[in-house]
């Protein structure tokens, strides 16, 4: 439809509001098309355009940012080792409306003691090099609400060596691995390449059952069919 000029089409489309901003479609085409470019420059097109009130972009905004929470929730629940099928649809809408609260626990300085494949995955991403700027979770699509998942703050977690506190949290999983963090971090950190291996350490040291992905997956596919669902109520499609 791009190709063929059909913008008034393409603005249209329910489509465009559902793109995670993940760069899958970008990295994994053959000719160096950049889909995620033209389905941004849709968006702000229909926005400058006027085809959608602010109020109703702003809900967008908004719902963004609650979905991220629902997306904690659903995690806590398959690490406490629970199918969260059964809560998904029922507690969705009271997940999207509770704040996650900080999770504040101490943490004693003879606990600190660093396992060496934490260091090797720690070194292998470069993470000493950030000092804190912020261009990760400017940039990062998920982050829309810093305590439920902020990029600077897992690396900053593991700069500070809190190994098991990092690996014990449910923001790890809430990572789409676009690898923005990474592309656009001026002290070369590679930000998805430490995410991952924190959910790799987390897995083969125990901290989380040999079970967790599988259900954080199947939990993955019940939550993306409401989230368009509720974009489709939120531009009335």
């Amino acid at each position: 439809m791009a190709n063929l000029g059909l913008l008034d089409e393409l603005v249209n489309l329910p489509e465009i509001w559902y793109c995670l901003a993940c760069k899958r479609c970008t990295r994994s085409c053959p000719n160096d098309c950049e889909p995620e470019t033209i389905v941004g420059y849709l968006i702000k097109e229909a926005i400058r355009t006027g085809l959608y009130s602010d109020e109703t972009i702003s809900r967008y905004h908004e719902f963004q940012r609650k979905f991220q929470r629902a997306r904690w929730m659903t995690t806590q629940k398959c690490l406490s080792g629970e199918d969260p099928e059964d809560e998904i649809e029922s507690n969705w809408r009271s997940w999207l409306e509770s704040p996650i609260e900080p999770q504040e626990t101490a943490v004693w300085l003879t606990d600190l003691s660093h396992t060496q494949a934490f260091l090797n995955e720690a070194d292998r991403a470069a993470t000493a090099s950030c000092f804190n700027c912020s261009e990760c979770t400017n940039e990062c699509p998920v982050c829309f609400d810093r305590k439920v998942f902020d990029p600077q703050w897992v690396f900053r977690m593991v700069n500070l060596g809190l190994e098991e506190e990092i690996l014990r949290s449910p923001s790890i999983w809430l990572c789409i691995s676009c690898q923005t963090c990474t592309n656009v971090c001026s002290q070369l950190v590679s930000g998805h390449l430490m995410i991952r291996g924190l959910q790799e350490l987390a897995v083969r040291g125990g901290i989380v059952d040999t079970g967790f992905p599988s259900r954080w997956s199947k939990a993955q596919r019940l939550l993306y069919p409401l989230f368009t669902k509720e974009i489709d109520a939120i531009f009335g499609f």
